[in-house]
Formats: C-alpha cells, sequence, structure tokens
C-alpha cells in the first residue's frame, strides 16, 4: 500500500495527516515553534514508528502552509527522514476553480481553501464551517456552492493570552478545557468560563445570522484543533470534524494537484 503525506503548518500547530488515496490513516500535531525555535524534527520519526508502517511506503505528499518562513525547512525534513520530496502547495490554480463572491480571492489563505472546499465535498452546500484554530475563522458558503465570506475572530488559545498579558495579576492558562459551570468560582475557572462560552455564543450566534441572513438553513461543520473541546455544546444540528482542513488538503492534492 502506498500513502501520501499531508502537512498543514499554522501558526500554532503544524498536523500532519496520512492518507491512502482518498482514506484517512492517521495525523499527529505538534507546536510550530518546536520548528521555529528548536529545529525538532524527532517527531516525523516518532509518528511513522507508532503507524507501524513501513516509511518507504510513503511515497509522496504535500505541504500548505500559512508561516513561509519554515516551509521550506519543513520540506527539508522530510526530505531527509523520509525521502520524499513533498510537494509545497500554490494555490493560483485552485483559487481560479473557487467560486467566489468576496472582494479579493487572492486573500484567501490556504487553510481556508481547503475549509471550503472540503466542506463542499464532504457535507454539501449551503454550509458554514467554523474552524478552531489560532484564529477562529466563520466561513459561509452558500447553496449555489460559492463562498461568500468569512468572520475572523482570536482563538482560544489567543484570547486566554490576552486575558493574562493585558492584566497585572491573572495566570497563564495552559489547559483550556469545558468548565464544569458555565461561570467560575475560582479566578482560573471564570477565566475558563468566559473564554469557553464566549466562544461557544459567538459561533452559535453567527451561524443564527447567517441563516436570517440568507433565509435558508446551513449544515454547520466545527473543525479545528480545538473542535474536540467543544463539541459536548454543538452536537445535535452540527456535524463535529476535527480533520476537515486536512482532509480537504487531501481532495486538492489528489484531483487537482497529484
Amino acid at each position: 500500500m502506498s500513502y501520501s503525506l499531508i502537512v498543514d503548518i499554522g501558526n500554532s500547530e503544524i498536523e500532519m495527516g496520512l492518507f491512502s488515496k482518498d482514506k484517512f490513516i492517521d495525523a499527529f500535531h505538534f507546536a510550530t515553534k518546536r520548528l521555529d525555535e528548536e529545529y525538532d524534527h524527532k517527531f516525523l520519526k516518532d509518528f511513522i514508528k507508532n503507524l507501524k508502517i513501513d516509511p518507504k511506503d510513503i511515497k509522496d505528499g504535500i505541504i500548505f502552509s500559512v508561516v513561509p518562513s519554515i516551509t521550506r525547512l519543513v520540506q527539508i525534513i522530510i526530505k531527509s527522514e523520509l525521502g520524499v520530496e513533498v510537494e509545497i502547495f500554490d494555490p493560483k490554480e485552485t483559487l481560479r476553480s473557487l467560486k467566489s463572491n468576496i472582494d479579493n480571492p487572492n486573500e484567501v489563505g490556504q487553510d481556508l481553501i481547503a475549509d471550503i472546499l472540503g466542506a463542499i465535498h464532504f457535507y454539501g452546500a449551503p454550509v458554514i464551517v467554523s474552524d478552531l484554530g489560532t484564529v477562529t475563522k466563520n466561513i459561509i458558503i452558500d447553496k449555489d456552492g460559492v463562498f461568500q465570506g468569512v468572520s475572523f475572530f482570536p482563538g482560544v488559545r489567543l484570547n486566554a493570552g490576552v486575558l493574562t498579558d493585558g492584566t497585572a495579576q491573572l495566570p497563564k492558562l495552559d489547559n483550556i478545557t469545558k468548565p464544569e459551570l458555565f461561570f467560575g468560582k475560582n479566578t482560573v475557572d471564570a477565566m475558563a468560563s468566559g473564554i469557553y462560552y464566549c466562544h461557544v455564543s459567538a459561533i452559535k450566534r453567527f451561524m443564527e445570522t447567517a441563516e436570517e441572513h440568507f433565509g435558508y438553513k446551513f449544515n454547520k461543520v466545527i473543525t479545528g484543533g480545538f473542535a474536540n473541546t467543544f463539541k459536548d455544546d454543538f452536537k445535535e444540528g452540527y456535524v463535529v470534524d476535527s480533520r476537515l482542513v486536512l482532509k480537504g488538503m487531501n481532495l486538492i492534492y489528489q484531483n487537482q494537484v497529484k
């Protein structure tokens, strides 16, 4: 069996997914700063070892990146560890085929492209995607499969960092999970509840407003690095698919690039 390695380089995390054609096999992620600051590439050896596959079966792959400063470094590491020359995604051709109603299609980031095409392919239009990453992106694709626009607001980790950095006494939150109550009885719980439930409310209200604006119901997808953290509050009427970005990237690679 042969595999493709799909790499998503984000501002906070790098995620690598292994696919056999259109079948998702496994994925792992690690902090982007491990490469940016430490030049640590032991992660790749550990990932392959844990999969229990022959590295020689990884035949090709592609890198999608919103961090140009380390894109080439990741490509070199993969080449040195696996002997595979993975491509670096050039979005020009894909953007030309993307149906959109926005001011400047060239501003659309590579992860956003993958979200849009992945959501249409796997869940169908009309669809709204909330991608919970460094930045939370709320993406609208109308009933005709046209990308109508997106709303950005600070992601979970950015929100936590602003609370800590912008105040004299609030502590750093290392691990953000769903709090037991929607309010806090101590400082840490108060911070966690504010970050968590404001995020839930903002996403749900955005989706409701989109349906009011367009006059019809949308499929609703929650994805991104924090998707599973929020899954308990997005059950009925929502789909939680934390791998949508990787699956969208693989879709582009298999159908438009490879």
